[in-house]
Order: C-alpha cells, then sequence, then structure tokens
C-alpha cells in the first residue's frame, strides 16, 4: 500500500529538523521556505503588527534552529512543533508588551528610519492583509467545532485541557481537531496564488 503524501511531507519535514539539529544549514532553509508564509501570517493575526510579526518570525526560527534537535517525533508533528514554537513567542511579546509603557517619545532618527522604510511597510501590510485573508478563508472553511478549536489554539493562551472544557469534549478529540485544522490551514497557506 502507498505511503498517503501527507505521511510523505510529515517524514520528509521530520527529517529537516533532524538535519537542521545536527547543523544542517541547507535543511534549515528548506524548513523555512515551507514554514515562513504560514506561521508570518500567525504572528499577524496574534500580534497586529507588521514590523513586530517579521521579528517574531526570526525570534521564533532561531528557537526552532537552536531546539531542532530536541523535536520528537512522537509527541507532534513539525509543522505542529513550529506552530507551538511561534505561538509561545509571540505571547511572550504580548506578555512584554502589557509591561512596556504604551507610549515613548519618537527620537528624531527614529522618524528618519520609519520615512525611509514607509514603502517597504506599505508593501508588508498588503501581503500582510492578503495573507490575514487566506488564514481567515482557510479557518471560514473549517467545521464550526474545527474552528472553535483551533481559533481557541492559536489566539488564546488557553491549554488543549481548557479548550477542552470550554468546548466540552475529551482533550484527545479537541487536540484531533486542531492538529486537522493545522494541516489545512498549512494546506491552504501554502498554495500559490494566482
Amino acid at each position: 500500500m502507498p505511503t498517503p503524501p501527507e505521511n510523505e511531507s510529515i517524514a520528509e519535514e521530520s527529517r529537516l529538523l533532524a538535519r537542521a539539529g545536527a547543523g544542517d544549514r541547507e535543511a534549515f532553509r528548506e524548513l523555512y521556505a515551507r514554514y515562513s508564509t504560514p506561521l508570518f501570517s500567525l504572528a499577524v493575526r496574534l500580534v497586529g503588527s507588521i514590523g513586530d510579526s517579521e521579528e517574531l518570525l526570526q525570534d521564533a526560527f532561531m528557537k526552532i534552529w537552536r531546539n531542532a534537535a530536541s523535536y520528537d517525533p512522537r509527541k507532534s508533528r513539525p509543522f505542529t512543533w513550529a506552530v507551538t514554537v511561534m505561538r509561545r513567542t509571540c505571547i511572550d511579546h504580548l506578555r512584554k508588551r502589557q509591561r512596556i509603557p504604551a507610549m515613548t517619545p519618537l527620537l528624531p532618527d527614529d522618524a528618519a528610519t520609519l520615512h525611509s522604510s514607509a514603502g517597504d511597510t506599505v508593501r508588508h501590510s498588503a501581503e500582510a492583509r492578503e495573507d490575514s485573508e487566506r488564514v481567515r478563508g482557510a479557518l471560514a472553511g473549517a467545521p464550526p467545532h474545527q474552528r472553535r478549536a483551533l481559533e481557541l489554539a492559536l489566539f488564546s493562551e488557553m491549554t488543549h485541557a481548557e479548550i477542552a472544557r470550554q468546548l466540552d469534549q475529551p482533550v484527545g478529540t479537541v487536540k484531533s481537531w486542531i492538529r486537522r485544522g493545522l494541516l489545512d490551514l498549512r494546506t491552504t497557506l501554502t498554495e500559490p496564488t494566482l
């Protein structure tokens, strides 16, 4: 019986993580190429800022690079593990941001930097809007129970057990819904747009 394409992809990504964990930069570049778009979209949805999301994406990939050797394929799929790293990075950022005063004065050098990067900001903003629409579209196409579980997993600080209690479902069921939702989301976000 042939191996389903999904399983081949998971096996390939597990091998890439193992190679990256052993210091293989080419394997890490391949992981970045596969995961950066959906992880960036997730960051934009979580933190609402293009600039912050770009930095958080880099932070998350640094964590993936440093911790790839500790990835355990028995515990989660590679993409699910990467989403967890991205989500935790964003949550840490949001918690820190709550402790920092909301307004800080803009220094003259900062204003010049902001002005010079305005074109990049507009382009990134348009790309993020498009990514956000694709995420919303992917979520809208999911069955209601799966969509709710996935939204809670991605956009709240709730654990799987807390989500299960909120949805009045067994933890294993909720984990299955989230896993399937992440795979569907990944497929949607990695498909080329016309």
